[in-house]
């Protein structure tokens, strides 16, 4: 049982996450003064932890497969093998400790950037742990294992372009459209101020599910025990995804709800000067982003870069001086930072540890 202590990693990874991500779904509603932080935390709560429950699961998978290539959870071949040589329970072991080792360092380094106001990726950083790890302990002589590797990793980083890209256009286009037929009628309401509000809740509400869906497998995938699964061994590791999942998104939640102010206010209010509507259709960027890019790249990305970059086309509508580039090239330097310190971190720790966990 003491097993499950290792879930502490995982679930400190999920808290970490949850600082940063707040922002994502109601920075630019706390920043412009729409929505009150303590509602909006509590709003983002809620959708996060119904968004991991309903569609979280898909990327436990996915993530794992990473994960197996890189030597850091048990393959099946890995679980007959211990089948045969009667160590079920040692791999058993291993692989927790090296979940939990990957989420330690991932959550760290999501820790660090949040206190020091950055909007990091948690993706970023577990892709980057994972990495970290594989270089130290996977056979890279083999050409399969590089070439699934490779691929793997091009993958997610080609994610880490188009994401804020896409999601720069996709705002730069409706707030484009908004100001030119629609932002004028709007504000000429009189019961404008409470349709922008409700208008904001309903959007973040939204953007809190797509959070939940992508980022709850971050926190606790590696975990997932499948291959003890397939192999019909019994494990007392998480044995089903929507479990998994859901305390990834608890764990998130509980990030949100205790440390999320710091990166909000960077968000929301530092790297481009926008209006009460613009900051709403920032929010409807990036969670169509976010969903568009899980089903075109079939992996979870960063919902960090995405309103990131909401953020700037939603500024750049107004002019390219409207958008404050000093503080998004800090951002960028932390988007490589990120996954650079966890993927060294971990890589650190597996070279200290090759003698217990081998090759």
């Amino acid at each position: 049982m003491w097993i499950y202590l290792l879930l502490f990693s995982g679930l400190f990874m999920g808290w970490s996450l949850g600082t940063n991500d707040a922002a994502n779904a109601f920075g630019t509603a706390v920043a412009t003064r729409v929505v009150k932080y303590r509602v909006a935390i509590v709003i983002i709560s809620i959708f996060v932890v119904a968004g991991a429950l309903i569609g979280g699961d898909g990327n436990i998978y996915k993530l794992s497969s990473l994960a197996e290539s890189n030597e850091v959870i048990a393959s099946v071949d890995d679980v007959r093998s211990a089948i045969e040589a009667g160590t079920v329970g040692t791999l058993r072991l291993k692989s927790a400790l090296k979940a939990a080792i990957i989420f330690a360092c991932s959550g760290l380094t999501v820790f660090i950037m949040s206190y020091l106001k950055f909007p990091v990726s948690a993706n970023q950083s577990i892709v980057g742990a994972v990495i970290g790890w594989g270089l130290c302990y996977a056979d890279y002589s083999n050409p399969e294992v590089l070439s699934g590797n490779l691929k793997q990793l091009g993958k997610f980083a080609s994610t880490w372009l188009i994401n804020p890209l896409g999601a720069g256009l996709i705002a730069f286009g409706i707030v484009f459209l908004s100001k030119k037929f629609l932002e004028d009628k709007l504000t000429s309401l009189k019961s404008y101020d409470h349709l922008v509000k409700t208008g904001y809740i309903i959007a973040g509400a939204f953007a809190s599910y797509s959070i939940g869906v992508n980022s709850s497998a971050s926190v606790t995938a590696f975990y997932f025990d499948g291959a003890f699964q397939e192999t019909g061994v019994a494990a007392n590791l998480l044995t089903s995804p929507l479990l998994t999942a859901a305390i990834g998104g608890v764990a998130i939640a509980l990030g949100v709800l205790t440390f999320s102010k710091r990166v909000m206010m960077t968000v929301g209010g530092s790297i481009a000067n926008i209006t009460q509507i613009d900051g709403f259709l920032v929010i409807i960027a990036m969670a169509l982003t976010v969903i568009l890019m899980e089903k075109i790249m079939g992996i979870p990305v960063s919902t960090s870069q995405a309103v990131v970059g909401a953020v700037m086309g939603a500024g750049l509508v107004r002019g390219i001086k409207n958008v404050n580039f000093g503080v998004f090239k800090r951002i960028a330097v932390a988007w490589i930072s990120s996954p650079t310190v966890a993927g060294l971190l971990a890589y650190g720790v597996a070279f200290v540890t090759r003698g217990y966990f081998g090759t």
